[in-house]
């Protein structure tokens, strides 16, 4: 018998110690009580101590498990220093506790009073991980009241507390059952609650109850930990941003620094406006435009990296004259930049230059892309400052130029003959050599007030080597050949402005007497009609002295009945034949030089020749051609 029921006897132990189910346990001991022939009330006794010892081991296993688990959590938790990521190990770790179906932990937001899902495991619908409830609501307002845990073994069932609808309704699509909650404490306040729950009736043991106790309060500790970390980490960082905005900050004083003492050195060189106004368009890679009191454009510097478009719109007049003298007006009011113009990209200021008591003096209008900062702001105002001051300099060094320059000119034309020490300034003044010629040109201006008529000769006369000043009317100009022709091409073009250039000549002592003769030429000029354009002397001489005490209407009568028969033709054709005869005249009856001149075919000069003779009665008569020339001269000049 004996032998018979050992291997009964060693299933059963291999049973136990594997942790065997209990029906399974169950019928080998009912083998062992048949083949041990034992009576029924020891077979009941056997039974009950191998279960008993059964569910011993099985729990010891438990226990032993859990608490190799427990003692493993706070090294878990205090080396996840993340607070995201301690939150879902807490909620990971407490389900692997007690082998929960689902494990979630809640928070409670201050500012709405809700406690809402912040990490969730084992969830099956996506509503479960953003379930939240109200402060006085569900197993979340029991574990508040009480400040203990919570175990139920029927949830929906429970009426220890007030029910939420929505949240009722989260658990029955979970079909969640039995729960179990824990407070999660800090210093006796609830910093978070940590759930396990299960889809079907369960009863959590003590041991376990205690377990998840333990690791709620290692897991309010670590979160405190986390918490304190993700500040000191912020502040970390806060402070490293401070720190890289003080380094930036300083080195921007440093550089604002730098261009202060760059505009200062400008300004102690004597540098000239262009070169104030590119240094600062290269502060900003933007355009920098100078305008007048009238809000044209008076120079223009631009940055090479500057690629906006504000600059070109300003120079065509696309913007506005109204915000422009606004901004302007506002920017000399308060002594600060004005936007003008700020599209997104493209941005313009206007910052008013100092210039005394004058307020529609000048001003800078600053072009750039993007935005500028408070520093690069203030560069540009203390800058502008310096271009002021710089500005003001430059006129009072113009000022005490034009008054020595004036001396010297009026001495040179107005004195016969001049004294050596006079002429050896004015060829020092012009820097010019003893075989190097001397130009004279008197410009005449219609339509503008004095001063406007000064600005505009000197604005012209910039940079350029010539003595100019105001005689009587009219403006003189003396200096070498090339700087006086770039004069006269600033202010060819320029409505109501026109005037008589002399010949070369070499000789300073000759100056007085050829300034006299200019001057008696352009005023014969200007009786017989308004002067626009620039004429040499040598063209209107002879005219100039024939009619020097002639009365300007009886000659401007005598040109138009002299030649009526051709003005009688159209505009095209009356252009061609009086520019053809007086050509003709010119090249002393060439036709062949003539036809050159015109460039035109010598046939067509024939056939302009024999139509003019037939209008005008006969060219080629001595005296008809010779007034004929006079007239077409004449015309000419006033034209």
């Amino acid at each position: 018998m004996p032998n018979l029921s050992l291997p009964i006897w060693t299933d059963i132990l291999e049973k136990v110690a594997h942790g065997a189910a209990d029906d399974e346990l169950s019928l080998a001991l009912r083998d062992l009580a048949a083949a041990m022939d034992l009576p029924a009330d020891q077979a009941d006794r056997l039974t009950r101590q191998i279960a008993g010892l059964a569910h011993s081991l099985r729990d010891a296993g438990l226990s032993e498990r859990g608490l190799n688990l427990l003692i493993e959590t706070p090294h878990d938790l205090s080396s996840t220093l993340s607070l995201q990521d301690l939150l879902r190990t807490i909620v990971a770790r407490a389900r692997s506790l007690v082998a929960g179906n689902i494990a979630w932990l809640t928070i409670l937001d201050e500012r709405d009073r809700i406690f809402r899902n912040v990490a969730t495991e084992g969830q099956l619908s996506p509503v479960t991980a953003g379930m939240s409830s109200q402060y006085e609501y569900g197993a979340v307002g029991l574990i508040m009241r009480t400040k203990s845990f919570l175990d139920t073994q029927d949830y929906l069932a429970d009426q220890r507390f007030r029910h939420m609808p929505d949240l009722d309704a989260a658990f029955r699509t979970e079909k969640i059952m039995s729960l179990a909650g824990f407070p999660i404490l800090n210093e006796g306040k609830v910093q978070g609650l940590l759930f396990i729950a299960d889809r079907y009736a369960r009863k959590l043991s003590g041991r376990e109850i205690s377990v998840l106790g333990s690791f709620a309060q290692h897991a309010g500790v670590a979160m405190r930990n986390a918490q304190a970390f993700t500040r000191l980490s912020e502040a970390l960082t806060e402070a490293e941003r401070s720190r890289t905005a003080l380094i930036d900050h300083i080195q921007r004083v440093e550089a604002s620094a730098a261009t202060h003492d760059e505009m200062t050195s400008l300004l102690a060189s004597g540098a000239d406006l262009p070169a104030f106004m590119q240094r600062m368009a290269n502060q900003i890679d933007g355009a920098i435009l100078l305008l007048d009191g009238n809000q044209a454009v008076r120079e223009e510097v631009a940055a090479l990296a500057y690629q906006g478009h504000l600059a070109g719109d300003l120079r065509a007049g696309r913007i506005d004259p109204a915000l422009l003298l606004s901004a302007i007006t506002r920017s000399r009011q308060s002594g600060r930049s004005v936007a003008v113009v700020d599209d997104g990209k493209d941005r313009c200021l206007a910052i008013a230059l100092h210039s005394g008591s004058d307020t529609r003096g000048e001003s800078l209008i600053i072009c750039h892309r993007g935005t500028l900062d408070a520093i690069d702001i203030r560069n540009l105002e203390r800058s502008t400052v310096a271009l002021s001051i710089a500005k003001l300099w430059t006129e009072r060094r113009e000022t005490e130029k034009l008054i020595a320059s004036s001396t010297l000119l009026r001495h040179l034309v107005l004195v016969t003959p001049p004294d050596p020490s006079t002429l050896s300034a004015i060829r020092d003044r012009l820097s010019l050599h003893a075989d190097q010629p001397l130009q004279l040109a008197l410009i005449a201006i219609a339509g503008l007030d004095r001063a406007a008529q000064t600005d505009l000769v000197r604005t012209a006369a910039t940079r350029l080597n010539l003595l100019v000043d105001l005689l009587d009317d009219t403006y003189l100009a003396v200096g070498p050949e090339e700087p006086l022709a770039r004069l006269v091409e600033r202010l060819s073009g320029q409505p109501g402005v026109g005037g008589l250039l002399s010949d070369p000549f070499t000789d300073l002592t000759q100056t007085a007497g050829r300034y006299s003769r200019l001057d008696q030429a352009l005023r014969v000029l200007q009786r017989m009609g308004r002067l626009e354009r620039f004429l040499a002397q040598r063209d209107v001489s002879l005219f100039a002295r024939l009619f020097e005490g002639g009365d300007p209407a009886r000659i401007a009568a005598y040109v138009r009945q002299t030649l009526a028969p051709i003005e009688a033709r159209d505009p095209q054709q009356k252009t061609q034949l009086k520019r053809s005869l007086l050509t003709f005249f010119d090249t002393q009856h060439n036709i062949a030089r003539t036809a050159d001149q015109l460039g035109i075919h010598i046939n067509t000069v024939r056939q302009r020749l024999n139509t003019l003779r037939d209008i005008t009665g006969g060219w080629d008569d001595p005296v008809a051609a010779l007034e004929l020339h006079v007239a077409l001269r004449l015309d000419a000049i006033t034209a």
